[in-house]
């Protein structure tokens, strides 16, 4: 396995930063599906904060659990580029291979792939590794696009504001480049993130996915990010579960390195009510990419799901250690309080969540199954009827009401909130199994039949 730092910027110009940066991830991505079968390479949202390292390459090596460290520096005069890289062994720091190359800037942007080619070729051969993987078409040619899609991949995350940043400047990219095709993927990524946790239309967010998802498939086949759009689609929006693992383990042939593709198998497996895989699938998305947010969010989250609540709490902890205004983090971590009894933790979480959030269903919705679970009917009630009435004012997901009406043992208004949601193809509808609070109901032939309408295996 090997980490790509970041490479430094040393033109003495903070505007040339971003071409450090995206020449850094083009490396990472031609390396991880250069040979996926005998080379794992680190992403980049891991050994970002290596950008000014101020540890050894030994050290970096056991944090990331790497056998090789390439680092090395950019500096951009005129139109000519110089770039600088060292490999070095984790183990010993011996210093295995060093190169430079110096390239005049063409007049279409293709520099950096082109670059990270020379340097991807270079470097497998130093390291025996076979090249299994066809060429790769390039990110863009169109500078403009490409900067706005260095802008989105700034923005990737789990909240509602990092998500419609990234869909604003994605759009931008394939506005710019309609034949861009990561461009393409990422927003089809970033649509189902929007949909599958926050108040907007599933068939609208659905919808998209699958539209930028198709395209991006179109432009490069090849693409491990387009497969594992695809994937997301055939989960939550065709339910389509023989596709959805097609096609996610497509993206992980194609670069075993992708983190992101591990986390949507393991959802693929908490809806085949396999939740041990899910876990195994959670926790060698952590090994790829220990220190990316998104990562420990989606583990946080989908290992609540699986019912590991020791785990999903060791990871919300660790997310809100990162950014204390998370109220994804406060919501997981205030679940696994309730699931485990402490009900003073669960709602001081819960309320902080709500809070943070400003009108959000899903944190509201939360905190009202807390209150009912720690025996605070009347404040449930009062938040349930709030949540009732708001639908009146604005969107709202039936399937949030419904988690909050069976906390209440509100049994037949729960069902009807839930065929509502079934109308609306919420999702969220394919973890029904698996969310603790509708356990109550697992004897009820209507909710035994809103399974099999929606596939889910006995």
């Amino acid at each position: 396995m090997i980490a790509i730092l970041p490479l430094r910027n040393l033109s003495g110009d903070p505007a040339h930063e971003w071409f450090s940066d995206a020449l850094t991830e083009e490396i990472i991505s031609e390396l991880g599906e250069f040979s996926p079968e005998s080379l794992r390479v680190i992403p980049f949202a891991s050994v970002a904060q290596y950008k000014q390292p101020a540890k050894s390459m030994g050290q970096i090596g056991h944090e990331l659990g790497v056998d090789y460290v390439l680092e090395g520096g950019v500096r951009r005069y005129g139109r000519r580029v110089r770039v600088t890289t060292r490999l070095t062994a984790a183990r010993d720091q011996a210093r295995i291979w060093g190169e430079s190359y110096e390239i005049q800037l063409p007049p279409v942007f293709s520099l950096q792939q082109g670059l990270a080619r020379q340097l991807v070729g270079a470097l497998s051969a130093k390291l025996q590794v076979i090249p299994t993987g066809g060429p790769r078409p390039q990110t863009s040619d169109n500078l403009a696009a490409h900067d706005a899609y260095l802008a989105g991949t700034a923005h990737f995350g789990w909240s509602e504001a990092e998500i419609k940043k990234s869909i604003e400047r994605f759009s931008l990219a394939v506005e710019r480049d309609p034949d861009c095709a990561p461009g393409h993927a990422e927003l089809a990524l970033a649509y189902y993130r929007l949909g599958l946790l926050y108040d907007y239309p599933p068939l609208v967010t659905l919808g998209r996915t699958r539209e930028f998802a198709l395209n991006a498939l179109r432009l490069d086949p090849g693409l491990c990010r387009a497969h594992a759009a695809l994937a997301v689609y055939n989960l939550y929006g065709a339910w389509d579960w023989s596709q959805a693992e097609a096609s996610t383990r497509r993206a992980i042939e194609l670069n075993p390195s992708n983190s992101r593709a591990h986390v949507i198998r393991a959802a693929y497996h908490l809806v085949m009510g396999r939740p041990e895989e899910a876990v195994e699938d959670l926790q060698q998305a952590h090994r790829l990419d220990p220190h990316s947010p998104a990562v420990g969010m989606a583990f946080a989250i989908f290992g609540l799901i699986a019912r590991r609540y020791d785990l999903a709490s060791e990871r919300g902890q660790e997310m809100l250690r990162l950014d204390p205004s998370s109220a994804l983090a406060h919501r997981v971590l205030g679940l696994c309080c309730a699931q485990k009894g402490d009900n003073e933790c669960a709602l001081t979480h819960c309320e902080k969540a709500r809070e943070i959030s400003t009108g959000q269903i899903l944190h509201a919705a939360t905190l009202c199954s807390v209150y009912a679970m720690a025996g605070q009917r009347d404040s449930a009630e009062r938040l349930l009827d709030e949540l009732v009435a708001a639908e009146k004012q604005q969107y709202v997901r039936y399937l949030f009401l419904a988690q909050a009406s069976v906390s209440l043992r509100k049994n037949e208004e729960t069902l009807e909130w839930l065929e509502k949601a079934y109308e609306q193809h919420d999702p969220l509808l394919v973890f029904l199994r698996a969310d603790p609070r509708f356990d109550s109901l697992s004897r009820s032939p209507r909710f035994r039949g809103l399974l099999r309408r929606i596939g889910l295996p006995s």
